[in-house]
């Protein structure tokens, strides 16, 4: 057994040892992308192939000709943690983790016309069929296309993150401000799937700036790689910049690396409805398929509202977020296929609520809160404080048993997200039917080493 005093010297021991190694960093200046921002060259008929020149940390190895240009970028995030589920901070577990292992493969041709994405995450769990996955790709997280007509419109074919989950999906796990997402992200975003998107971007006049998002999707997520188990989502985001665009794609992470010298916000809504739920959120297709008496397949309607919002100016940034789902059940539902493929009747005594209860306690259901804020020094030195809150429907999924979260970072920058340590103390609260006199939630700390090549 640890006791506190040890382990809280040994924790401060072994943050300053690392953090003090790399105190004087030269300060970065890397240019931190969204996934659409690419390096180009005047198009020719270059006939050699060369490397791009002056490169930067979390650039990658970038190949570039007269069609276009080819960039291979791997990224790693080592992480360790200590936990204790108790109030006194007794009988603490450690944990040694390699929290995401990626390579990125990108591509751009005929003068931006056309891009390829391809992310493979080695770090990927595999979770066996005995606990609900009929199909599902472990490893593969995105694979698409992306078609540019104009500057305007954007179309995109494959596997990627979802426009239309909460803010926090847009930010790649490298880039976030914290070591993890939220509450609020964990309980229902579904983050990657496969379809059809479209994004757009006009100048209303002057600063101000629409962004629409639309997209209709497989909502199973991984899955739909193998099959479609279920119906269509359908889903749509509108973003307002009223200041106009962020400096260096801060949209598109959290911490305001780049000091914004005039105030930058965003403000989107987003809406999705999926016609045919066959997981909790949309994680894992196929896992619930329910039937009426001739064994046609009858699914519930899962659907969700989002809002949310990024600030940043001088340093400092906001960013939070509401969810809201709901779901309906068909009427005619008598019973359900076993991961086999078998179907198995419900019994003649469960009335129409029972079932429906059933459907009903296999969907995230609820609604969520987030908001956080941080504020970069000028020696990139970052600190951040985040506050996020759960509740359930009366009948859902399980998805609540932590119902808040209070978490606190402090981050040393020092080739911006390409290279950066994130120390992390937190508290996620149980909800109150699940405390006891001993234990009401748990106490962490983590921290967590990044670095892209």
């Amino acid at each position: 057994m640890i006791n506190q005093p040890k382990l809280l010297t040994l924790l401060g021991t072994f943050l300053g040892i690392s953090l003090g190694h790399f105190a004087y960093a030269q300060s970065d200046d890397l240019y931190t992308r969204d996934s659409t921002y690419t390096l180009t060259e005047s198009p020719g008929n270059t006939h050699l192939l060369r490397l791009k020149k002056g490169y930067l940390l979390g650039d990658g190895i970038t190949f570039i000709s007269g069609k276009g240009n080819f960039n291979l970028s791997p990224s790693l995030q080592t992480l360790y943690a200590v936990n204790s589920i108790n109030k006194n901070l007794s009988d603490p577990n450690a944990m040694f983790a390699i929290n995401r292992a990626r390579l990125n493969v990108f591509s751009n041709l005929f003068d931006n016309k056309i891009s390829l994405n391809a992310r493979i995450n080695f770090a990927a769990n595999h979770t066996s069929t005995t606990t609900g996955v009929r199909t599902f790709n472990p490893t593969l997280q995105e694979a698409n296309i992306e078609y540019r007509p104009s500057r305007t419109h954007v179309f995109n074919f494959g596997l990627r993150a979802d426009y239309v989950d909460g803010r926090e999906t847009r930010i790649e796990g490298e880039s976030l401000g914290f070591i993890d997402r939220s509450l609020i992200s964990d309980a229902f975003d579904a983050i990657f799937d496969f379809g059809i998107r479209y994004k757009g971007n006009y100048r209303l006049g002057g600063s101000h700036l629409l962004k629409p998002y639309l997209s209709i999707t497989t909502g199973d997520s991984r899955s739909a790689l193998q099959k479609n188990f279920g119906g269509f989502k359908y889903g749509a985001r509108l973003d307002y910049l009223p200041f106009d665009k962020f400096s260096r794609g801060g949209e598109f992470y959290m911490d305001d690396l780049y000091r914004e010298e005039k105030p930058k916000l965003v403000v989107g809504v987003a809406y999705s409805y999926n016609d045919g739920a066959t997981s909790a959120k949309g994680t894992n297709g196929g896992r619930w398929l329910y039937g009426d008496a001739e064994q046609n397949i009858l699914l519930p309607k899962y659907s969700k509202l989002a809002a949310d919002y990024l600030f940043k100016y001088n340093g400092f940034y906001s960013m939070g977020g509401f969810v809201i789902t709901k779901a309906q059940v068909p009427d005619n539902i008598a019973g359900e296929f076993r991961l086999n493929g078998t179907f198995n009747p419900y019994s003649s005594t469960q009335t129409a609520d029972q079932i429906k209860n059933t459907v009903l306690s296999r969907l995230n259901l609820g609604r969520g809160f987030n908001v956080q804020a941080g504020y970069l020094l000028q020696s990139n030195w970052a600190f951040g404080g985040r506050f996020s809150a759960l509740k359930e429907d009366n009948v859902t999924a399980t998805f609540a048993d932590n119902d808040k979260a209070y978490t606190f970072v402090t981050t040393k920058y020092l080739s911006a997200h390409a290279l950066k340590i994130q120390f992390e103390l937190g508290y996620s609260q149980l909800r109150q039917s699940l405390k006891t006199s001993t234990q009401n939630g748990t106490y962490y700390s983590q921290i967590q080493f990044t670095i892209q090549l």
